[in-house]
């Protein structure tokens, strides 16, 4: 399902975040498919942040398999987040190329002997756990496959570093909207955060 669920903001809340993102799937069922994607200024910012991946990651001596990677999911990185924010979703039409150019590039590093992909493939398996139990939505999971395929381009450790990241920044964002009385908090966001800091630490070879 496109519909990218808010993610819990705390254990407690999963039964009411649950109810939410029901609710809301069911309106949007009734209401019909949505429309087209609409470009926003804001998300011309993925520009200037693919070449600045692409760039860092040039001057550290990785290869094109990892720059494309990395420097595709930083190509969509304001849309993602300004679609969740604003309209709780991750859309299929950004999710699934990022999950497509990401499994393309681990194949290549696999085919090489590297298997930092199956480390990738259980952070998919552990989102997929947590959307299950009602924690997040199909949209946060296919988001958060596609940038542990792409950072695993880095390294194996890549992309369990840039779970715990997520997860970190994630459950802060969570404890400031229940202290601002959110019962729910736009995951997706925090996923981009969460690794495209372990993309820079791995880029720069500190871990």
């Amino acid at each position: 399902m496109e519909n990218g669920r808010a993610a819990a903001a705390t254990p407690t809340t999963v039964p009411i975040v649950r109810t939410v993102a029901e609710a809301e799937s069911t309106a949007s069922e009734l209401a019909g498919p949505r429309p087209p994607l609409a470009l926003r200024p804001v998300d011309l910012l993925g520009l200037p942040l693919a070449s600045a991946a692409a760039a860092l990651l040039v001057l550290h001596g990785w290869d094109a398999v990892a720059i494309v990677a990395v420097a595709a999911a930083a190509a969509a990185s304001p849309a993602l987040a300004r679609i969740d924010l604003t309209e709780r979703r991750l859309p299929n039409a950004l999710t699934l190329p990022l999950l497509l150019v990401a499994l393309l590039g681990c194949l290549v590093r696999a085919l090489a002997g590297d298997l930092a992909v199956l480390a990738a493939l259980g952070c998919g398996a552990i989102l997929l756990l947590m959307a299950i139990t009602g924690g997040m939505g199909m949209g946060d999971v296919k988001l958060g496959t596609a940038l542990a395929l792409a950072t695993a381009t880095l390294g194996w450790a890549a992309p369990l570093a840039g779970l715990a990241a997520s997860v970190v920044v994630g459950g802060i964002a969570g404890l400031v909207a229940l202290v601002a009385g959110r019962r729910t908090v736009a995951f997706g966001p925090w996923l981009l955060v969460g690794h495209a800091l372990v993309v820079v630490a791995a880029a720069l070879r500190v871990m």
